[in-house]
């Protein structure tokens, strides 16, 4: 991976981030109007557990650059990987038994940013986010 590359790689990571951030927002203002401020919040609850996980973990693969070579790259995916399932549990647990978020808008919200992960990853795929 040449320099070039990985700064695009860290650049299109941090736009799926603030693609699911958007996408929370949306389903929070959806879920205020229609089912009050209780639904509105554990969305954004459920939303936010998503983009707090994938930023630490974009945070976490992208902190050491390429100067480390490909062997430390992987084991930070792979450690980033088991720590953002951690912090998801993590913070569902947070959001549901202490901040008492509703469950279906939370995740529901939280589904929703999934999936614009995922639209994020094929948009970059296919090389039109710079």
């Amino acid at each position: 991976m040449t320099s070039g590359t990985f700064e695009k790689a860290r650049r299109g990571t941090l736009w799926i981030v603030g693609l699911q951030l958007a996408v929370t927002l949306l389903a929070a203002l959806v879920a205020t109007a229609s089912g009050g401020l209780s639904a509105g919040y554990s969305a954004l609850l459920g939303g936010l557990t998503n983009v707090v996980a994938s930023f630490y973990m974009a945070k976490r693969i992208f902190a050491g650059g390429l100067a480390t070579g490909p062997r430390a790259w992987l084991a930070r995916l792979w450690l980033g990987e088991i720590i953002k399932f951690g912090l998801t549990i993590a913070l569902f647990a947070v959001a549901i038994g202490v901040l008492k978020a509703a469950f279906l808008p939370l995740i529901l919200t939280y589904m929703a940013t999934l999936a614009a992960y995922w639209v994020g990853l094929l948009r970059i795929s296919f090389g039109q986010t710079t």
